[in-house]
């Protein structure tokens, strides 16, 4: 048990650590989801509970101001109980999602302000030219912003296995199959919330394609996929731009000359 809290701290820790990785997406479900079932002894159920997070977050971006849901908190704790647990996939999110907005209370609250006191002090660094000390503070800046979770995420899992096993155990059948149902639920909704910030005119009308071909069709998700590539490549190669056409046609209006070219 220790180990696999040790272990489970450091997933947390690499969590933690995109943004100093660049923007890797190392923190999202789909990453962390294998990762603590390869900790836990079962890499079959990270992948498929990661990939089931993964959707049901598919649209909790930072965009802006607004922070998500912590994904690493929800993701860890909730696949690793889970699999403790011996628990089912469904299990895993109910339990995940609420973990993930609890995570984001505590660090906005308690990890942001702590931040800021470095931030300064990488203000101060850079008015100094200590480029040492900057690039010190700098890092810890980023990482004493998830301390909640970084100390959280451990302590729950190595403390709350147990009861979560026990808590399990007493669930009645039909809130099990509630749970179920949420785990389809919640992906469609992490799909409708991406959608909202892409979907246009130019291309509502693919995703009805979409729809209907899996919908009517004996086609999996990777022959779609296959055709949906086809489609766009076709487009690409031989449906001309409309902006790219009126470019071309003021460009050689502008070569016949009409004598009045110097004006």
């Amino acid at each position: 048990m220790i180990l696999k809290t040790f272990l489970i701290f450091l997933l947390s820790f690499l969590g933690y650590s995109e943004w100093f990785l660049g923007t890797s997406y190392i923190q999202r479900p789909i990453i962390l989801g294998p990762l603590v079932g390869l900790a836990m002894g079962d890499l079959t159920s990270g992948v498929i509970m990661g990939a089931t997070l993964e959707l049901a977050m598919l649209g909790s971006i930072s965009v802006g101001a607004y922070n998500p849901p912590d994904p690493v908190a929800g993701t860890i704790l909730g696949v690793a109980l889970a699999i403790q647990s011996n628990a089912s996939v469904g299990a895993a999110l109910t339990m995940g999602i609420p973990i993930a907005t609890l995570m984001l209370a505590l660090n906005t609250a308690l990890g942001q302000p702590v931040m800021l006191i470095f931030i300064h002090k990488c203000d101060r660094d850079a008015a100094e030219a200590n480029t040492r000390k900057f690039t010190i503070d700098m890092l810890i800046s980023g990482w004493i912003q998830s301390w909640p979770g970084l100390i959280f995420i451990p302590l729950a899992f190595y403390f709350g296995s147990g009861a979560v096993e026990k808590m399990l155990n007493f669930i009645p059948e039909f809130v099990q199959t509630g749970m179920n149902i949420a785990a389809g639920i919640l992906p469609a909704l992490g799909f409708a919330m991406l959608l909202k910030m892409i979907i246009n005119k130019k291309n509502f009308l693919f995703f009805f394609l979409g729809f209907f071909v899996i919908a009517f069709t004996k086609f999996t998700v990777t022959e779609v996929a296959i055709f949906s590539f086809i489609i766009v490549a076709f487009m690409l190669l031989y449906i001309p731009d409309k902006e790219d056409t009126d470019r071309k046609l003021l460009n050689n209006s502008g070569k016949n000359g009409d004598g009045f070219d110097e004006f």
